[in-house]
């Protein structure tokens, strides 16, 4: 079995990390320890309200397909001429750090406000959204890829 890599193995990773959130929000219902300072990288503007997922779509010029309907968040994806996205919202802040602090392990760069996210292709695809819904853009670490 091939397993993908570059720039589609974030998004993967995002996704299923979504799903690994939901069933441990379900599974456990004790408060998330608060998560460590996030790796911004320099550009920063206020968060702002919470937007929704509509509201993110069509900033990014699409309307989003809903991957993951949950209490805890929503996901939904779509693609325009800049790549894939894939946007996030949640039910709170916390459980929107909890989720980042564990897609960054996988790289990525992600367009962060009060309770959303976007994962985007690149930092600079990130760069319009962000001129229109404000909101901090933040990069994963990564572990880097195989062949």
């Amino acid at each position: 079995m091939r397993f993908p890599s570059g720039p589609a193995l974030p998004l993967l990773a995002a996704g299923g990390l979504s799903c690994a959130i939901v069933v441990a929000g379900y599974a456990n219902s004790a408060p998330a320890p608060a998560p460590p300072p996030a790796r911004h990288t320099g550009h920063t503007s206020p968060a702002g309200p919470p937007a929704s997922m509509a509201h993110i779509a069509a900033a990014l010029g699409c309307r989003a397909d809903i991957i993951i309907e949950a209490q805890e968040l929503r996901e939904g994806g779509c693609t325009t001429r800049a790549g894939v996205f894939r946007i996030l919202t949640f039910s709170s802040d916390a459980k929107k750090r909890a989720w980042l602090t564990e897609a960054q392990a996988y790289g990525g760069s992600y367009l962060v406000g009060t309770r959303w996210s976007v994962t985007g292709p690149s930092r600079n695809a990130l760069l319009p959204l962000r001129g229109s819904l404000g909101g901090t853009v933040e990069s994963g670490a990564g572990h880097g890829h195989s062949p």
